[in-house]
């Protein structure tokens, strides 16, 4: 075999180094590109939580200004319904559902005090009607469900709706149309509940 043969076959030194100097550059492209990839879906995920916590939506829940267009404009109408959950507390307590009852208690305090004391105007009542309602609303679901099964559950969608609608017609500033659905929002809750008990009857605490 000829020396020229030879060192065409066997790399020289340079070359090696410049193989390994391009290797080493490559790895170090590819882990910058991949910290860069990491770094942009950390932005993204911070984001995302920042849009959350800053989202329309969750301002509004948390705020003490009142959701309702017109002002501080009472109607006696919602007033009086606000005092319609206290009618199946009683029954709630004989048929071991006290966390059920107390909720209704202080949900009736709550919107009294939103939907009617301090209706359309800036109050801390806002901010613990909107806290509590949905307690007292699926604690009162969770208990008719136990104690009477899911087909007394469902005519629950009624209350829903009405509740939608009262929305719909806040937005659309329709005073009127607000009071009576809200008033039978209130409505429908209680007399949901009361109808279950009064068709089924109250159930007696274990133990007694």
């Amino acid at each position: 075999m000829s020396t020229n043969s030879l060192r065409q076959r066997v790399p020289s030194l340079a070359e090696s180094t410049c193989s390994f100097a391009s290797e080493s550059d490559e790895e170090s492209t590819s882990t910058t590109q991949l910290t860069t990839i990491k770094s942009k879906q950390l932005e993204r995920r911070r984001s995302s939580i920042s849009e959350v916590a800053n989202s329309t939506f969750l301002r509004k829940r948390l705020s003490r200004q009142s959701s309702l267009p017109w002002g501080h404009k009472r109607s006696t109408m919602i007033g009086i319904s606000c005092f319609l959950f206290l009618l199946p507390i009683p029954c709630l307590f004989k048929s071991c559902c006290p966390f059920a009852a107390l909720m209704l208690a202080v949900v009736t305090v709550s919107s009294f005090s939103s939907d009617y004391l301090y209706s359309g105007v800036e109050s801390w009542s806002h901010l613990f009607d909107r806290a509590m309602a949905p307690i007292a609303f699926f604690s009162n679901i969770h208990a008719v469900y136990s104690l009477f099964g899911i087909m007394w559950v469902l005519p629950a969608i009624i209350a829903v709706k009405c509740h939608v609608m009262a929305m719909y017609h806040s937005k659309q500033n329709n005073y009127d149309k607000f009071v009576i659905f809200h008033s039978l929002w209130h409505a429908t809750g209680a007399g949901l509940i009361l109808l279950s008990f009064g068709v089924n009857g109250l159930r007696e605490c274990l133990g007694e």
